[in-house]
This record gives structure tokens, sequence and C-alpha cells, in this order.
């Protein structure tokens, strides 16, 4: 392994001990509840794809227990992560999306959360594969990274390959023969400060690990504003943010 995949496995697995109640986290778990709301048929398989340590496919397992949520991911420490949480223990699965190990019309709903924009993704080959299996009628959610002109270390960091504009990932999801339902950016509250600290990384006045180490009154009050955004998306669509979420579906 060269030097930069070893040092983003190391920072994925410190997220995946460590970050579980970081204010974007918590924020961004409670912005994907709400854009599924009344977007959920829970009569069926549940799949997220990219579930890394497992904290959001809890929380799917509490939320909608009758959908028998299944996680799949590449890496093998994240899946080690999640088999500590006991309610999705039995549904997790290493895999590559790519070549999902499931039945074709067999998931009324994939997620995937920061998956799709991952540096060994062929964004075309993945959601052919979500395409092929989910049921006719069912929904895809998925949320990318936004805006190619922030593209730098922070992304490298994590494994992001690239960042997408609007027309590119609605043209693939296109492609792949979905039907958007809705279009919105995320994190919009903290695009501008987003910005700084992503120049000041750029500039070497910052490192990405350094985004990490928020005071807990901080923490906490970034946590509001995340959650405030996320009871805003009950309502409207954002026009901008650091991401982008899209409901999609197969058509009957």
């Amino acid at each position: 392994m060269d030097a930069s995949k070893s040092d983003t496995a190391n920072l994925l697995n410190y997220l995946y001990n460590n970050l579980s109640d970081h204010w974007w986290t918590v924020g961004m778990r409670a912005t994907t509840h709400t854009i599924l709301r009344n977007n959920t048929n829970t009569k069926g398989l549940i799949l997220e794809v990219g579930c890394g340590n497992g904290t959001y496919l809890s929380e799917l397992s509490e939320k909608y227990i009758s959908g028998a949520p299944i996680g799949i991911d590449i890496n093998s420490h994240a899946l080690e992560h999640a088999k500590n949480i006991t309610n999705i223990q039995g549904s997790l699965l290493q895999g590559n999306f790519h070549h999902l190990p499931l039945a074709k019309n067999s998931v009324v709903l994939s997620i995937g959360l920061d998956a799709f924009d991952q540096s060994q993704v062929n964004l075309q080959i993945a959601l052919a594969e979500i395409f092929r299996t989910l049921i006719k009628d069912g929904i895809l959610l998925i949320r990318v990274s936004a805006h190619p002109w922030l593209l730098g270390q922070h992304d490298q960091s994590f494994g992001t390959g690239r960042r997408y504009t609007k027309s590119e990932i609605c043209s693939g999801l296109r492609k792949a023969g979905f039907q958007i339902e809705r279009f919105t950016y995320a994190n919009c509250i903290m695009l501008l400060p987003a910005v700084i600290t992503r120049l000041a990384i750029k500039l070497n006045l910052v490192a990405v690990e350094n985004q990490f180490d928020t005071p807990r009154i901080l923490n906490v009050l970034l946590t509001k504003i995340l959650l405030l955004e996320a009871s805003l998306l009950k309502l409207i669509n954002l026009p901008a943010g650091l991401s982008i979420y899209i409901l999609a579906r197969k058509p009957k």
C-alpha cells in the first residue's frame, strides 16, 4: 500500500472509532433521515452501500425495523466496527458495489452516502448495479460531494476522487435509467467556513486532522446548526452547499 492509501486508511479508521458524535456526522445523518421521510418502502430489503462503521445503518434498523437493512462496504476495518453494533449483526457484507452480491429486483431502497464519489468508483457501473438490484418503483438516495473547484487535499485524505456538479450527477443517474424526484444541496450554512478551511489546508496552515479537534461547546453549536438545516429541508431545497442529495426512482 502506498503512503497516500495508508494515510487514507488510517484517517478512516480514526473516523470509524471516534467520530460518530461529531457535529458533521450527526447533522448529516439527520439530514439524510429528513430527505428520506415519506419516501421509504419498509416492506422489503434496504441496502446501504459504503456503510462505513454502520452508524447510519443502525439508525435505519431502528427506524425501519421491518425493512431488514443490509450494509456493504469494501473496507474490512469498517465492517469490523459495524459488527459491534448489535442490531445489524448478520446484515453486513464485504463487497464492491460494481458487483453487488444481490439478486435482480430484490431491493426496495438503496442508499449511498459519500460512496459514489470515491476514487475507485466507476459511477455508471455502480449506478447500473443499483438499478439492477432495485425493484420497479424502488428508490435510490445518493449523496456526493459538490463543486469540483473544491477538490483538494481534504478529499484525497478521505478517498474522494471526484466532486460533482448538478448537471454531471443528474446526467449520470438519467443515463442509468433513473427518474430524479428531488435534488438539493446540503451543508449550506457551513459552505463559506469550509471553503476557508480548505484554503488553509492547501496553504499548509492547517492539517486535515485538525478539523476533528472540535471543542465540545463548538461541537454542540455546529450540531444545532446542521439540525436546523435538516429541519429546513422538510420545507425547501437548498441552492448551495458542500454536498448534493438526490432522490431517484427506478421506473415502474
